[in-house]
C-alpha cells in the first residue's frame, strides 16, 4: 500500500489526496526537523526516506531541495544530504521578522478585541497550564502557537500567520530546545499571561511591551542552549559533516 492512498500512515506521516505527495513529504520532514526529531547533521538518504514513507524517490528529492532552499537541509554533491545545523544569524533574523509582524497585528488586536475573544485567549492560556502540568511538550507548544495565531486573527490578519510560520522556522528550532527546560515553561506561561491581561485591559503600550519581552526572551536562553546542545548549532567556517550523526533524538 503506497502513501498515495488517502489515510495511509507510516509513523507520523499521513498522506492525503488534497495535496501532492512531494508537498506532504516536505511538510512532514520540515516538521520533524523543526520539532527536533530529526537532529542537526543527521544524514538524510533519499532511498531510506522513500522506503520509510512508502513513496518513490522523486517526491523525496523535491522535498529535500525545497528544504535546502529554507536552509533546513544541507546538500553536498558526492557526499550526501544532512539536516542543517541551527545558524544563530538566521534565528535572530526570524525573531526580527516575527516581532515586527506580530507587534503590528497586536496593536490592532487591542483595539478590536471583544469579551468572547478575551475569554478565548484565557482558555488557551488555561490549556497551556494544563499541558505544563501534564508534561505534554508537544501540546504545550501547540497551545503557544494557537495563542499567537489567535491574536493575529483578532488583529484582522489571520492569513498573515502563515507568513510568520514560514519566517520563524529557525527560531522554532530553538524554541523546541527551550521548552525542554522546565524553568522556561513557567516563564513562558507568565509572559503569555502578561500579554493576555494587557490586551484584556486594552492597554496597547503594555501589550506590545509584554509581547516584545516574550519574543526577545529567546536571546537570554541561547548561551545556555548552546552549552547544552553544542552539536545543534553551526560553527564559524563549518564545512560538510565528516561522519554520520544519529538520525533521531
Amino acid at each position: 500500500m503506497s502513501l498515495g492512498e488517502a489515510g495511509v500512515k507510516t509513523g507520523r506521516f499521513v498522506a492525503e489526496r488534497r495535496t501532492t505527495i512531494a508537498q506532504q513529504v516536505y511538510q512532514y520532514l520540515r516538521r520533524e526537523i523543526i520539532d527536533g526529531r530529526l537532529v542537526p547533521r543527521a544524514p538524510l538518504s533519499e532511498q531510506d526516506l522513500a522506503q520509510q514513507l512508502g513513496v518513490s524517490r522523486t517526491p523525496v528529492r523535491e522535498a529535500l531541495i525545497k528544504l535546502a532552499e529554507e536552509r533546513l537541509v544541507d546538500i553536498y554533491p558526492q557526499l550526501g544530504t544532512f539536516v542543517a545545523p541551527i545558524g544563530l544569524s538566521e534565528v535572530y533574523d526570524s525573531q526580527f521578522v516575527r516581532e515586527a509582524i506580530e507587534c503590528a497585528a497586536l496593536s490592532e488586536a487591542v483595539e478590536r478585541i471583544d469579551g468572547p475573544q478575551i475569554a478565548g485567549l484565557r482558555a488557551i492560556l488555561d490549556d497551556q497550564r494544563t499541558h505544563h502540568r501534564s508534561g505534554d511538550l508537544d501540546a504545550f507548544f501547540a497551545a503557544d502557537e494557537r495563542m499567537h495565531a489567535f491574536l493575529m486573527d483578532v488583529g484582522g490578519h489571520p492569513a498573515v500567520w502563515s507568513i510568520v510560520e514560514n519566517a520563524k522556522a529557525q527560531m522554532d528550532r530553538v524554541r523546541h530546545l527551550i521548552i525542554r527546560r522546565e524553568i522556561k515553561l513557567a516563564t513562558v506561561i507568565d509572559e503569555h499571561a502578561a500579554i493576555v491581561e494587557a490586551v484584556a485591559k486594552r492597554d496597547r503600550k503594555a501589550a506590545i511591551a509584554a509581547l516584545q519581552a516574550h519574543l526577545r526572551g529567546l536571546f537570554g536562553s541561547v548561551d545556555a542552549l548552546m552549552a547544552e546542545n553544542r552539536g545543534h548549532f553551526a560553527e564559524a567556517g563549518e564545512g560538510p559533516p565528516r561522519r554520520a550523526a544519529r538520525t533521531r533524538r
